[in-house]
């Protein structure tokens, strides 16, 4: 049975709702000035061995998050546009340390922001 895009951000929410942990999302004005927080639920993963290419280290980790928690943040995104996906210059707090975004992917269903990956450093 294939998932509509709502069902599958509501399997998402309900997995983060149990298993997930709380982050703090920036948005960063002026390189220090934090200009939005917002905090969401999250799956925050390593990198396996093999995906330490290309500059990620052991010390890096992936984030997943739901477009849920991020309808009401703008990343700042240069082209003015109200872009919910997390941004090179963005920060985010995972247990306590600060860490770089590095880049955040939309992941999509039929045309739906359905899950949002998220590479930090730091």
């Amino acid at each position: 049975m294939d998932l509509s895009p709502a069902e599958a951000i509501a399997d998402l929410d309900a997995h983060l709702a149990s298993d997930g942990q709380d982050v703090i999302l920036q948005r960063v004005t002026g390189g220090t000035t934090v200009a939005q927080a917002v905090t969401l639920r999250a799956f925050v993963r390593g990198y396996q061995p093999d995906e330490l290419v290309n500059g990620i280290t052991q010390q890096d980790a992936k984030v997943i998050l739901s477009p849920t928690g991020l309808a009401s943040f703008n990343s700042g995104a240069a082209s003015g546009l109200d872009v919910k996906v997390p941004i090179k210059g963005n920060r985010m707090v995972i247990n306590g340390r600060t860490r770089a975004v590095e880049a955040g992917v939309g992941i999509s269903m039929a045309g739906t922001l359905v899950r949002v990956e998220v590479a930090v450093k730091g």
